[in-house]
């Protein structure tokens, strides 16, 4: 009876210890948590149920209890050691990640430390509790186990050697850093953002949003070009042919102003090389910079694009590299014809071309300028000096108003048939707002050069012209929306008109 009583005492007081040492060490790893941030999970659990069991197993060794010397005592014991160990391991790794890699390098330096180092301090650490268990506890020599494991880490090198320099790459990597997360690189023949470093890999996201998997090692032995250090600027380069017939010079401000006009481009100085004289054409070689890699074929495109209208509204042709040889039979109704047929009826049609006569209209459409603008490009600008109008021929735009916060808003959209700059054509006055295609935009520019003989063989047109005008400012300035009497409108019409007769004769000299 007194046996069985001692058996339940040792039991007793064994529990009791267990409990009072696991609440120990819960409440010591309570600031550890909500104060310094420490990230104990479920491993901390276990890791206090271990360090219980044994501190109650060694009181018990120490008072003396029944059955501590059983052999299976005894390798329980050992086992709890080891399993202690392995555990005590993973909580230092927790510490060691919080003060170390989290306080100490991210926090006050300022550095960002790789996964992949974290994984490596936390493979050292297991693999030190191991071996640590395996010398004091179950009283293994080191020296033979490192042989063992040399002959055995030998066959798994011959083994695994591309995943061993996979993850040896992936070291080196980390260590030198030629890229981080984020940074868009160029690898081989490919480039992407880089999306995760691993052990064995680095992972990709293309331009067409695939995840493209590369080798460490791989990557180790090619050339690595990093599009975001030290920073995300970076030229790109295109190449145009023009004829030779083009001033290099005037060819290098059309191209200039071409790239200056492009969206997505920065506000920096593009430059324009002329890079060699070509069997038909003079090559130029037009270098710009932007910030974002992954718009970069979009940016080229662009680019490309503008240089194309650019070029063509400067008259200046990209010539076809090919030296066949074509006859053409003169045609009744040629391009020209058609294009001019279309200019003198969009002509007629406006209002204020009323006054001029059907010879005045057709000499207008030969002198005026078929041009085109791509989408997006800007027509006339506010402020900037001009003597031409223009009439859309197809194709829309949109016209801007500075607002005196800042910025631009839409006034107004332009369609087929509608002018604008018709004061600066008259009066040569700068333009009063800015004008940008919506796309694909074809415009016929009357300037005063064109417009000028017209009226110097028919002065009379002027004063009809000069009425016109008159009414367009005024409705602009809604005017016809206010109530006045009859003569009061009638007389403010007329200053309106003499004003504008007198600024057109003095800008024509008529």
């Amino acid at each position: 009876m007194n046996g069985t009583w001692a058996h339940i005492e040792n039991a007793v007081i064994n529990i009791g210890v267990a409990a009072a040492a696991y609440l120990v060490l819960l409440a010591a790893a309570h600031p550890l948590k909500n104060r310094l941030r420490v990230p104990l999970t479920f491993t901390f659990h276990i890791f206090a149920v271990l360090s219980a069991t044994l501190i109650a197993w060694f009181v018990h060794q120490a008072r003396g209890g029944p059955y501590v010397d059983l052999p299976w005592m005894m390798s329980l014991r050992d086992f709890l050691v080891g399993a202690w160990a392995v555990f005590l391991a993973l909580q230092i790794n927790k510490l060691l990640a919080r003060f170390l890699w989290q306080y100490a390098m991210e926090e006050k330096r300022r550095v960002k430390v790789p996964k992949l180092l974290r994984d490596l301090a936390k493979t050292l650490l297991l693999l030190a509790a191991i071996l640590c268990v395996m010398k004091f506890v179950y009283g293994q020599q080191l020296g033979a186990l490192i042989t063992a494991s040399g002959v055995v880490a030998i066959v798994l090198g011959f083994a695994l050697q591309n995943l061993l320099g996979d993850v040896v790459a992936g070291i080196a990597l980390n260590l030198e850093k030629p890229f981080d997360i984020g940074d868009w690189i160029w690898v081989g023949d490919t480039d992407g953002e880089v999306i995760e470093i691993n052990w064995r890999a680095t992972r990709l996201r293309t331009r067409d949003d695939n995840y493209l998997i590369i080798p460490n090692g791989n990557i180790t032995k090619q050339n690595i070009t990093n599009f975001h250090y030290p920073n995300r600027v970076h030229a790109l380069k295109c190449s145009v042919g023009v004829e030779y017939g083009a001033a290099p010079n005037d060819v290098k401000n059309v191209l200039r102003q071409a790239v200056r006009r492009t969206t997505g481009v920065l506000p920096r100085e593009p430059r324009i090389r002329l890079k060699h004289f070509g069997d038909s054409a003079i090559n130029y070689e037009i270098k710009f910079w932007i910030d974002n890699r992954e718009a970069s074929d979009d940016a080229l495109s662009e680019v490309m694009t503008n240089v194309w209208y650019a070029l063509r509204r400067a008259r200046m042709t990209i010539p076809f590299p090919i030296r066949d040889v074509f006859m053409h039979q003169p045609a009744a109704d040629t391009v020209e014809q058609r294009r001019r047929a279309d200019a003198e009826r969009a002509l007629r049609a406006l209002e204020l071309f009323k006054p001029l006569d059907n010879e005045q209209i057709a000499t207008l459409a030969s002198r005026g300028r078929l041009i085109r603008f791509g989408r997006g490009e800007t027509v006339i600008s506010k402020g900037d000096a001009g003597d031409s109008l223009f009439l859309i021929v197809s194709g829309q735009a949109s016209v801007k108003l500075a607002r005196e916060a800042g910025g631009e808003v839409v006034a107004g959209t332009l369609k087929p048939g509608d002018t604008f700059g018709e004061m600066s054509l008259l009066t040569g006055a700068p333009r009063n707002a800015t004008v940008v295609a919506e796309n694909d935009l074809r415009v016929l520019e009357i300037d005063k050069d064109a417009l000028g003989p017209v009226l110097q063989e028919k002065p009379v047109v002027v004063e009809a012209l000069s009425r016109l005008v008159a009414d367009r400012q005024l409705a602009t300035e809604g005017f016809f929306k206010q109530q006045q009497p009859a003569a009061e409108a009638a007389a403010t019409r007329a200053r309106y008109a003499t004003t504008v007769l007198r600024s057109i004769r003095d800008f024509f000299r008529i």
